[in-house]
């Protein structure tokens, strides 16, 4: 088996196909981590499936208020997709989740003795035939139907976007505070462990350093933070920050005709196109792609 992608996806599924032989190719020269958001789970089904230990914690989560909850809820959802929706909910007071926070080498210990290329374009190394064996494909739906010619394509709509990172001295918590207000820049403030982490849906006009560092201590402010206990501010820029629902029959007939004709599985958020799919997800659908690319055809046709 193949595996186009050495993120999480990829090499969670390298991990549990072990028995398939995979190789993974990836197009960057290095290992990637292309998980620069708050990464928590709601289960510890990864860490058991891969023997790699997951921290058990409680996150409080909260919401600045603005107006009102149904103003800040649309609010909210503007802020991060560019359009009002109501399928988007953000916490009513004050509340605490159980969550499970992988170890910070987590994209370390996952490609350890894994086979992994790097520096594998996919445009150029003959994709558009038949792969001779299976093949599963974390990349963005769109680019794929761009490898694979498809003539079906939808409007795929998406937001860039930034996220802000810094440690804060003496610090060891875990939190979210929504902020639906359209006069701050970001979104969503965390702390994960010592670890700020202040996500700026767009790439806004927000283009220096100088003023990154602004938006990093206010957001830290209101975590009652002073900004003479941050340090190590780092600036990441990622291309699929929050993505948009498309046509779910468009979006599962690419899918059956990539696998069908092409031997490709699609894995992931991105390469599903599914804005809602979490990681912990993922288990599953391995599950499912291990037994349909064995020969399980009818149910392949059956669940995309």
């Amino acid at each position: 088996m193949k595996i186009i992608g050495a993120g999480i996806a990829g090499l969670l599924a390298a991990n549990m196909l072990r028995h398939r032989n995979p190789t993974v190719i990836e197009k960057q020269p290095s290992l990637p981590n292309n998980h620069s958001a708050v990464l928590r789970f709601r289960s510890h089904v990864i860490g058991d499936v891969t023997g790699i230990e997951f921290k058990k914690v409680n996150v409080i989560k909260a919401t600045l208020e603005w107006k009102n909850p149904v103003a800040d809820a649309l609010a909210y959802a503007e802020k991060n997709t560019g359009t009002m929706l109501s399928n988007r909910s953000i916490p009513q007071g004050v509340s605490t989740v159980e969550r499970y926070i992988a170890p910070p080498n987590l994209i370390e210990q996952l490609a350890d003795g894994i086979d992994i290329n790097y520096g594998y374009k996919i445009e150029a190394d003959g994709y558009i035939d038949r792969c001779e064996v299976a093949t599963i494909s974390t990349m963005p739906m769109p680019v794929l139907m761009d490898v694979l010619h498809y003539t079906n394509t939808p409007i795929f709509r998406s937001i860039s976007g930034i996220n802000l990172h810094a440690k804060v001295a003496q610090c060891d918590a875990y939190v979210s505070l929504y902020v639906p207000n359209p006069d701050y820049p970001f979104s969503r403030i965390s702390l994960m462990g010592n670890d700020l982490v202040v996500e700026v849906p767009f790439v806004s006009d927000l283009n220096d350093e100088i003023t990154y560092s602004e938006a990093i201590y206010v957001a830290a402010s209101l975590l009652g933070i002073e900004k003479e206990r941050l340090s190590n501010i780092e600036i990441i820029v990622q291309q699929y920050a929050k993505i948009q629902e498309i046509d779910e029959g468009i979006r599962k007939s690419f899918m059956h005709w990539a696998s069908d004709k092409f031997n490709i599985y699609s894995l992931g958020r991105y390469a599903c196109w599914r804005p809602g799919l979490l990681l912990d997800d993922l288990v599953q659908d391995i599950r499912l792609i291990d037994r349909w690319s064995s020969g399980g055809g009818y149910a392949r046709k059956l669940r995309s």
